[in-house]
């Protein structure tokens, strides 16, 4: 057995386990809640790279930091910046119903106060018939 490769695993098989983990982690982006704090796909990124450099590298240190580093991209760049999007997206959607609410109230307040208008005036020019009717 090689001390290199302390598993003795073929390399393939590390590879292969290694890009399912990693489309296992992108796969985890594809639920569409938006709900993972921010981050979330960074640290997640870097544990699967230095893990996956760990596998196919050994216990090289500087493997391992530097599949980390590529790994936090990685996430950042698929996961977290999505979710910010997404986030951004929500807000203005929220801004364009708040935005349409108060356009309905405004215009249903207005069509309010003419209505009363109407019935002010109906009520009037009413008095003002009886009022002729009983006087002459």
């Amino acid at each position: 057995m090689n001390p290199a490769k302390p598993t003795g695993r073929p390399r393939s098989v590390v590879i292969l386990l290694a890009l399912l983990t990693c489309s296992a982690l992108v796969g985890c982006e594809g639920g569409g809640g938006g709900t993972a704090s921010p981050g979330v796909g960074t640290v997640g990124g870097a544990v699967a790279g230095a893990g996956v450099s760990r596998a196919v590298f050994g216990n090289s240190s500087s493997a391992m930091l530097i599949g980390g580093a590529v790994g936090g991209l990685a996430g950042n760049m698929t996961l977290d910046r999505q979710a910010e999007e997404r986030r951004r997206q929500q807000a203005v959607e929220d801004r364009r119903t708040a935005q349409q609410l108060q356009l309905d109230f405004e215009r249903q307040r207005a069509l309010q106060e003419e209505q009363t208008r109407l019935e002010i005036e109906e009520q009037r020019l009413f008095r003002e018939w009886q009022r002729e009717r009983t006087g002459s």
